[in-house]
């Protein structure tokens, strides 16, 4: 019953998502005067319409996502002297419109992370893939309790999945390898000070158990970076700060695994990276779970993500359209409409197969 309430849930978030993306190319074209054909919640076949104010008001049967329809967008068959028509506004003004549903997806990320910010005292924590500075904040590096074997005596000690290390026999911890090469140095018994995700603290005496002739734990080790936004200054821009952050570390650590990929030949960790609807439905019954900030956390990332995706120059995404729109002033030539018209078709094709794809990956994932 709960992942059916998550599956229901991630698909209300997807679509919110994508009506407020889509709400930003209505208004900026409304804006501009650009007719809006349709505006459509969800995809077709259509369910009911209803035309107001010469736009078709649709509800329509696919329940993701959904779209806007401007006279013009497609060249092929236009009256170039109708009024009204995107084909025929200027470079800037379809170059605004383009942007426009990428600029409402920031907008809310940025709202959504000043709550989530708000709500841990201006705290965030990162898991450190790659190494990386996050900028106008503090950054402390602290070292997780990830998991444990079972037979960690840590366990029965009272740590959980989650917990900072934040000394070792009264030494600060500044890394996992640091804490490892301690451990393995250790007396009889080791003093842990750890905090917990709530924000406990909690000293612990526990004593290693052998494991081919090494002293260990029995545990996991991860490392992470609490991101701190402690002046007022950096808190009252906290929500662009963490935005811009996680768009910066996101894109680094992406790179950082296909890099890998490239060279290793190993492109497994690149899959595990990547999720799809099913994937991204699986994180939202753990976020439902965690509590309504991880919740809104969650809704953060995915519109931060739905930004970034979206202004990439592919083929039939909205950075797609402006790359061309881009090439347009820069060259003071329009770019040929049925060359482009071939290419987002064919981008189009192709991410419907990625999802195809990466949808099989995340089902396999379960098994």
């Amino acid at each position: 019953m709960n992942m059916i309430f998550s599956i229901i849930a991630f698909i209300f978030v997807l679509t919110a998502l994508v009506m407020v993306h889509e709400l930003g190319h209505f208004w900026v074209a409304r804006k501009n005067k650009i007719k809006v054909e349709e505006f459509g919640l969800g995809l077709p076949p259509r369910i009911w319409g209803k035309k107001y104010k010469g736009t078709l008001y649709s509800i329509n049967w696919l329940p993701f996502g959904g779209f806007v329809r401007l006279l013009g967008e497609d060249s092929e068959g236009v009256d170039l002297k109708k009024k009204g028509s995107f084909y025929l506004a200027s470079a800037k003004v379809r170059a605004l419109v383009v942007v426009a549903g990428v600029a409402v997806n920031f907008f809310v990320a940025v709202v959504l992370l000043y709550v989530v910010l708000a709500s841990n005292g201006f705290k965030f924590s990162v898991p450190l893939i790659v190494e990386h500075n996050f900028r106008f904040a503090n950054n402390i590096k602290e070292v997780v309790l990830a998991d444990f074997t079972p037979d960690s005596p840590l366990l029965l000690m009272g740590a959980t999945s989650g917990d900072v290390v934040e000394k070792i026999n009264g030494k600060e911890v500044n890394s996992s390898g640091h804490l490892s090469e301690e451990i393995k140095n250790s007396p009889p018994v080791i003093n842990l000070e750890l905090r917990s995700i709530s924000g406990e603290e909690k000293n612990i005496d526990v004593t290693p158990i052998e494991k081919e002739g090494k002293k260990v734990l029995g545990v996991y080790l991860a490392d992470q970076k609490l991101i701190s936004y402690d002046s007022f200054g950096q808190r009252l821009f906290s929500g662009f700060s963490q935005s811009i952050n996680l768009a910066e570390y996101s894109v680094k650590v992406m790179g950082s695994l296909i890099g890998s990929a490239f060279s290793t030949g190993d492109f497994e960790p690149v899959s595990q990276g990547i999720a799809g609807p099913v994937g991204i439905a699986q994180y939202t019954k753990i976020a439902i779970d965690f509590g309504w900030i991880s919740f809104i956390q969650l809704v953060a990332l995915l519109s931060l993500n739905l930004a970034m995706v979206n202004i990439l120059p592919i083929p039939a995404l909205d950075g797609g359209r402006f790359f061309f729109i881009i090439v347009e002033m820069l060259t003071k030539k329009r770019v040929n409409a049925k060359f482009e018209r071939i290419v987002h078709t064919a981008g189009f094709v192709s991410l419907i197969a990625l999802i195809f794809v990466v949808t099989a990956n995340d089902i396999l994932k379960l098994f």
